[in-house]
Parts: C-alpha cells; structure tokens; sequence
C-alpha cells in the first residue's frame, strides 16, 4: 500500500538559531513576565533593524495597531481608510476605537493599496466642513490613514504620504507582512521624507506564520519619543507609580513577555538570512510560472524590496476548488482574504470606494507554501498540483 506524502505546509516558523539559549536564560534566571533583559533587548535591535529611533514591543500585532489608533485620537464613527482586503486584524483594530474603515480598492498591477483610487475618494469624496476632512457619503469624520503592506510587500509609501500631509491625517502603516522589506531601498520604519504631517506610526507583527516569531507579538514604531513613551505607558495598564497601583488613563495589558522577546532576539539573528531564502522560494515559483497563460505569478512592486511572505497567485476561474484538491492531497494552500465589506461586523457600517480588483483577487488568488524550510522538491510537488487543479 502506497504511503501519502507528509503534508507540506503553508507557512511554518523555522527556529534553527539561539532560541533554546536565549529561552533557557529567561528560565534560568525568573525573567518571564513583561519586565527583563530580553523585552529591552528585542526592542533596541528591532528599531535599529527597522530604521526607527524607537520600538515598543506588543502581545500582538492587532494590540500594537489599536494602541496607535489610540494615540492618533480616532475615536467613536470616525473613519479609517485602509485597503479593502487585508487579513482582519486592522480593522477589528479600528472597531475597537468604535470606528469604523473606510475601504479602498487594491491595484490590479501590485496588489497593494490603489494610491490612485485613494486620491480620488480624499479629492471627490471628500470635504471640509469645520477644519474637519469628512467623507461626503457617510458624513463621518476621516481621522486617519492605514495603509497595510500586503503579503510581503509595500504599497507606494510616499505617495500616501503625501496625500496625508495634504489632508492632514495621522499615518499609521500596517507593516505585519513586510518585516525586512525594503520601500526605496529604506527599511520599513525609516523616517519618511514624503510626510509632515501630524504622526506617523509603523506595526509589524511576529505572529506563527510570519518571517520571524515570537509566538505571538508585535511592535509599534516611531521617530518621535513622547509617542513611544505614551504607547509604552498604554501597553502597561497605563500604570503611573512604580510602587503604588495607580492608573492615570485606561490602559492595556498588552506589554510583550520577556519569554517571547527572548525568542524573537533569537528570530531577528535570522531575519536577513530568512529574507534571503524567502526571495529565491519566490524567484523559483516565478521561473516555473512565467510561460503559463493561465497563473499570474506573484507581482513585485518596483518600488519595493519584497520579502514575498505569503507567494500568492492569481488563476484565471475561481480559485477554492484547486485550494481544496490541493489540500486533500497534503499540500496547503489559502484564499486571499475575503474583502473585509464581505464579514458580517463589517457589512453594514465599512464604507467602500470603487472596490472590484480586490474582489477579482479574493475569487481567483491562492497562497502557496512557501516556509523558509521548504524543499526544491516540495516546491515541485506543489505547482505539479496547482498546474492539474
């Protein structure tokens, strides 16, 4: 009897550096909670990593976004413009302020936030009323920008940076995916020389299934000290005295443990490396692609560094048959996130503007496995089943 293959999958952590070291310290030593050596450490080499002055490490990534939501005072029925497909996680961000998104198309050409549609909804869409920027379909208040880079890559950074200073808006970047990319040759939290507005902020995340983990965790970054103070104070139940239990605002328990910034000191050692691994997985899959006139390989924007995260593709019919044979033969592969308007808490409040591109890449676009440990052969195995599906 035929033996099935081992199952390959989607995108699993790969822990090969000093992660048993460096947890073993946290254990030898009682440093387990938020406070320690470790939490200090993660932060100081992500921000230097990043090209930020400053980092605050987070539980989580969604944790980090609503913690700058915070700062940037959007509040209740104010809106948010953010693209209309992403992963879930900014925009239950933005619910918790009691907001809600404002959603842009992606652009069919990078599958990233279409600046040009952005325009044209701050430009038409939009108008002052009271030193306010007020979206004329829905009379609520934009209070800020939230562009996130999808799957490995970066939308068109200073473009939107500039129609922010334009308007005004607070910048908040959803970098989750892209930790190692690269806009312009600058890393994913350098000073952007496109925006003088009022504050700019950058997240990533180091979920399972990104290039590097802690488990579960994120990061806020910004140039300006007050800033990162405030968001170190939230993240920390907002406590005031270091002996007395006294709050001055409310506050998260939201602060990353020292365990998990143990792990990822450990990850970051890694990152350069595992970039490395994640563009030639990406170069492979687009070699074996590039003469099929039925899959549109994974776009790379031009003016971007991609890690290429998540190597998604495109077909030409509808892509959840081909995801599910290829998953009942072992092989996992994902949809491209349902458009956020599409989910039940957000059907009947998210406004949207012009969207159909990123439905086009919900119904036909799939994520292929692509972990820094995958094989050539796997690789192989893999578009052998996308190419029959």
């Amino acid at each position: 009897m035929q033996q099935p293959q081992p199952i390959i999958p989607l995108s699993e952590p790969s822990l090969r550096g000093n992660e048993w070291t460096y947890l073993k310290e946290c254990l030898d030593t009682n440093w387990v909670s938020y406070a320690g050596p470790f939490v200090d450490r993660f932060e100081r080499e992500l921000a230097a990593k990043v090209g930020a002055k400053h980092a605050v490490a987070a539980v989580s990534g969604t944790a980090a976004l609503h913690i700058c939501l915070l700062l940037a005072g959007v509040g209740h029925d104010d809106e948010v413009v953010m693209p209309a497909v992403t992963f879930v996680a900014p925009a239950n961000a933005v619910r918790y302020c009691g907001a809600w998104p404002a959603l842009i198309d992606i652009s069919p050409n990078d599958w990233q936030l279409d600046v040009v549609q952005l325009e044209r909804f701050l430009a038409n869409g939009c108008e002052r009323r009271g030193g306010r920027l007020i979206n004329k379909a829905t009379g609520r208040q934009v209070a800020a920008l939230l562009p996130v880079h999808l799957l490995g890559g970066m939308c068109d950074v200073d473009r939107v940076a500039e129609l922010a200073t334009r308007y005004d808006l607070p910048l908040i970047e959803d970098a989750a995916e892209c930790l190692g990319a690269a806009y312009k040759s600058r890393p994913i939290a350098a000073p952007c020389p496109a925006y003088r507005g009022p504050m700019r902020l950058v997240i990533t995340s180091f979920n399972g299934n990104k290039i590097i983990t802690t488990g579960g965790g994120g990061a806020i970054f910004t140039e300006d000290p007050g800033l990162a103070a405030h968001a170190r104070h939230l993240t920390t139940t907002a406590k005031a005295d270091k002996i007395e239990f006294f709050h001055d605002e409310v506050g998260y328990n939201y602060r990353l443990t020292n365990i998990a910034a143990a792990l990822g000191v450990a990850q970051l050692e890694k990152l350069d490396e595992y970039v490395k691994i994640k563009r030639g997985i990406a170069a492979r899959y687009a070699e074996l692609l590039k003469n099929n006139p039925h899959i549109k390989a994974h776009p790379a924007p031009q003016h971007c560094r991609s890690t290429f995260w998540m190597y998604s593709v495109m077909l030409d019919r509808v892509a959840r048959p081909v995801i599910d044979s290829m998953m009942r033969e072992g092989v996992m592969s994902r949809p491209i996130w349902i458009p956020i308007h599409k989910l039940p808490a957000f059907s009947d409040g998210a406004f949207q503007f012009n969207v159909t591109a990123a439905e086009t890449l919900h119904r036909s676009g799939l994520s292929l496995p692509c972990s820094v440990e995958i094989t050539e052969a796997q690789v192989g195995r893999v578009l052998n089943l996308l190419l029959e599906g």
